[in-house]
């Protein structure tokens, strides 16, 4: 489906006809498929059979139906409209944390930054605290329906972070514009915090667009 192989509207095989050509047993096609239903990319109906569902119906925050969309041949296009997102909610995110989070709050953003500024030039150690930033500060704003944004962010990020680790050291350039956001909001300066964020998702939108150039020149 991602990939191109049933396209929208197209109708599967049966669950039978399935699991013979996968070799699975047809419990397991049954709880795959309700698995894709539940995502909203099939449904199906009596005499119809399951169909595939147009991607506008997908639910595209959903962690599993991201890292395919990731997988598919338009990366590109991915981490544009992943990039699109994060430029909407995160500057906005900081704006909110800036003027309402409490001390406690933006302590937990400023430890992931420490242990980010600790981790040094190991990208692998630079990542899990890099995470906790951006998720603290969807946290910060106290509101539920930004905070349960975090997943999606969390996996926007590590899509990111594949492409622009192909650059050295560009992980860690990216500290001292986390530092401004940091200062930002603990100033209480709701504009500074938002400008501050639009600055270093629009520097990891430079790394992102370089990666994939770098990922297009090393393919056959």
């Amino acid at each position: 489906m991602v990939g191109g192989e049933w396209p929208e509207g197209a109708v599967l095989p049966t669950e039978i006809e399935l699991a013979e050509a996968l070799g699975v047993a047809r419990t397991s096609v049954r709880e795959a498929l309700g698995n894709l239903k539940a995502k909203g990319m099939l449904v199906s109906r009596p005499k119809t059979g399951t169909r595939v569902l147009p991607r506008v119906q997908w639910n595209m925050l959903d962690e599993d139906v991201l890292r395919w969309c990731w997988s598919d041949q338009n990366r590109e296009r991915t981490a544009l409209h992943l990039t699109q997102l994060r430029r909407i909610v995160e500057p906005a995110a900081c704006e909110i944390a800036a003027a309402s989070a409490s001390d406690t709050d933006i302590a937990v953003i400023e430890r992931a930054y420490r242990a980010m500024d600790a981790a040094g030039t190991d990208p692998v150690a630079f990542a899990g605290p890099d995470l906790e930033f951006h998720r603290g500060i969807l946290r910060a704003t106290g509101n539920p329906f930004l905070i349960s944004l975090g997943a999606t962010i969390e996996t926007a990020l590590r899509l990111s972070f594949e492409l622009s680790t192909r650059q050295p050291g560009a992980p860690r350039k990216g500290l001292p514009m986390h530092r401004d956001v940091l200062d930002a909001i603990w100033a209480r300066k709701p504009n500074e915090a938002r400008l501050a964020m639009e600055t270093l998702l629009g520097v990891t939108e430079a790394n992102i667009q370089r990666g994939l150039s770098a990922v297009a020149a090393s393919s056959p």
